[in-house]
């Protein structure tokens, strides 16, 4: 059997995310529900959670708790926020330090789990680097951020499940890669196979261009829609990249970000254009026109008609091409990307 360390996040002093619920105060219910069937599994576990302390203090305090009973599994709860109110679902994932080992098959396990038993969107896991209970623990560690404080269905779904559940469910996680079985099983199998990675190519961030900021934490997903696969996370107030491609796809564009866990530039990926989550680079201004300046399809009088800008408004030129230039403007409640007629354009 495996010795376990788990802990509630932040405290009382140091406090976590509030919205329909709050995190300092749910966390430790599924803390309690946690330790209760991961030790009844037959797992050595020790609750790691300090008291009230401020924010440096609390992640230290776990951190070498852990390391000094000699833990071989480090768990940390979790519920999210990332807007003011959310109406709708955003799910469950588990964060880990970097992709591959043990610290993977874990969280794949675990997040898998807590999305079959109880029905919240499985967000999958994801990479952070950064975060300090990953980075300085010598052990496999795991964030599990149960759900989003704000979200109406996450809240709606932990609610009617329950805390106990949800622990039970981490619990039954864990098991399935470190042995032993929690009394009374609710999810007998999921796949939490971690395959071979194929070798990826690595590259200097210094030199990733980026013309665009987020403003909110933004998901990354494969398609230009609200059904998607959530493929990482863009920060807020993190650099990206807008795509020199031709959109008009309502509130998306494409992009590329930077992946600290991959140390490498991401594939192409949707994210929400709307001007309240992202803002991009404008160095240029529409001048000298009589009434409206086309956003055109194609580079040529003509294409067909996308939109249009006025004198003064500010958009951002990817590349020119002949009289025309690919700029992204903003239309509406979203930014779109599209061609100009050049001369209409003066940098700033």
């Amino acid at each position: 059997m495996a010795k376990i360390s788990e802990r509630g996040g932040h405290n009382f002093q140091a406090t976590g995310a509030v919205g329909l619920i709050n995190e300092t105060i749910e966390d430790r219910k599924v803390l309690a529900a946690a330790y209760k069937y991961t030790k009844a599994a037959g797992h050595d576990v020790l609750d790691v959670t300090p008291g009230n302390c401020d924010v440096n203090t609390d992640l230290i305090l776990g951190v070498n708790k852990a390391e000094r009973f000699g833990a071989e599994l480090f768990l940390s709860f979790h519920f999210d926020k990332c807007y003011d109110e959310y109406n709708g679902a955003l799910g469950v994932a588990c964060w880990i330090c970097a992709e591959g080992g043990k610290a993977e098959e874990y969280a794949r396990s675990i997040v898998n789990t807590i999305s079959v038993g109880t029905g919240l969107k499985n967000r999958g896991v994801k990479v952070n680097p950064r975060l300090y209970e990953l980075r300085k623990t010598s052990m496999p560690a795991v964030i599990v951020e149960v759900c989003f404080c704000e979200a109406t269905e996450d809240v709606r779904i932990y609610k009617e499940k329950g805390p106990d559940l949800i622990g039970k469910l981490i619990a039954e996680g864990v098991c399935k890669v470190a042995g032993g079985q929690v009394p009374g099983t609710v999810i007998e199998n999921v796949d939490y196979e971690i395959k071979e990675p194929k070798p990826v190519p690595t590259y200097d961030r210094s030199k990733f261009k980026t013309n665009a900021r987020a403003l909110v934490a933004l998901d990354p997903r494969d398609t230009a829609s609200e059904i998607y696969e959530d493929l990482g996370e863009i920060y807020e107030n993190e650099r990206f990249y807008v795509l020199p491609e031709v959109c008009d796809k309502g509130n998306y564009l494409p992009v590329l970000y930077w992946k600290d866990g991959a140390n490498r530039a991401s594939n192409k990926v949707w994210v929400k254009s709307k001007q309240s989550y992202m803002m991009i680079d404008t160095y240029h201004r529409v001048v000298n026109v009589v009434t409206e300046l086309d956003a055109r399809y194609e580079p040529s009088p003509n294409s067909s008609r996308m939109g249009y800008v006025t004198n003064g408004e500010r958009l951002y030129v990817h590349r020119t091409e002949g009289n025309y230039a690919l700029c992204t403007y903003f239309a509406g409640d979203g930014y779109k990307t599209a061609w100009f007629t050049a001369k209409y354009l003066e940098r700033i």
